[in-house]
């Protein structure tokens, strides 16, 4: 928690809101708590590269625009933490529709701000996490099911046994010294190749 609450100094969080007392007074507040903040209004036609944090205003007239700003890959996204005036069913179905990890509500008040941007920022960094973890499963059975169809291969052109077809793949790649996965590749792609060519 100490750490965390020390890694909100520095960063950059951009407020997308207008500039009347509420943008005012969540951009000094934020400013005071350390971080560096950069204000946009009207809505931008994207949100700002490499930002840490987003303040997002949503009001009735902006709905179609917010969701245009935050179209895209969820995963990319910065933390996102919703500001909105009172809690109409359309508000907050945008928020429902994005990855908000937080609500502010106006008037801007600064007591209760700095819990948000913490549990926020932790949601954000926890979810990076686990999609971290996700891909790199993803991407572990992905190997795995290109390893056993590339000893299939082996075992139907080479007569190998499983066991046989398993020891050439990792002696090819020990040699090679590369992993198992990309051997398992070259050997799919040159069963495909010599597919193609009969």
């Amino acid at each position: 928690m100490a750490a965390l609450l020390k890694d909100l100094r520095g960063l950059d969080i951009h407020v997308v809101a207008p500039p009347d007392r509420d943008g005012q007074v969540l951009a000094d507040q934020l400013r005071r708590i350390g971080c560096t903040v950069t204000a946009h209004w009207p809505l931008p036609s994207r949100l700002p590269p490499r930002a840490d944090v987003v303040f997002v205003s949503i009001d009735d007239g902006d709905h179609d625009a917010v969701r245009r700003l935050l179209a895209g890959e969820a995963s990319a996204l910065p933390t996102l933490i919703a500001v909105v005036g009172y809690e109409n069913p359309a508000t907050l179905q945008i928020v429902l529709e994005h990855p908000f990890s937080a609500i502010v509500e106006r008037p801007i008040r600064s007591f209760g701000l700095l819990a948000n941007l913490v549990i926020a920022r932790n949601l954000w960094l926890q979810h990076q996490s686990t999609m971290k973890t996700l891909n790199n499963y993803k991407r572990r059975a992905l190997g795995d099911q290109k390893v056993a169809r590339a000893k299939a291969v082996l075992m139907a052109t080479q007569g190998l046994s499983e066991d046989e077809a398993y020891r050439e793949l990792r002696a090819r790649a020990q040699s090679a010294r590369i992993a198992i996965e990309r051997i398992a590749e070259s050997v799919l792609e040159q069963q495909s190749g010599d597919v193609r060519r009969h």
